[in-house]
């Protein structure tokens, strides 16, 4: 599966929970046949902003295409 098409499916499932980001999101790491997907949040953008974390982050199944978010304290 290319890059595009596993930040697609991140894009849909995070969409579908209601969750805000901002795009594009970056791939991150690789686990067996899992990619991680890392988006920012809008309010990271403010430099007057601490936020932590600044990002959030979804597992894709390369192999499935099932996606889950990761969920970061």
């Amino acid at each position: 599966m290319k890059n595009d098409k596993i930040i697609f499916l991140a894009e849909q499932f995070l969409r579908s929970l209601q969750v805000n980001f901002v795009t594009p999101g970056t791939i991150g790491l690789e686990n067996n046949n899992r990619v991680e997907v890392i988006f920012l949040v809008p309010m990271a953008l403010d430099p007057n902003v601490v936020i932590d974390p600044p990002d959030v982050r979804a597992w894709v199944d390369i192999n499935t295409g099932k996606v889950e978010r990761i969920y970061q304290m």
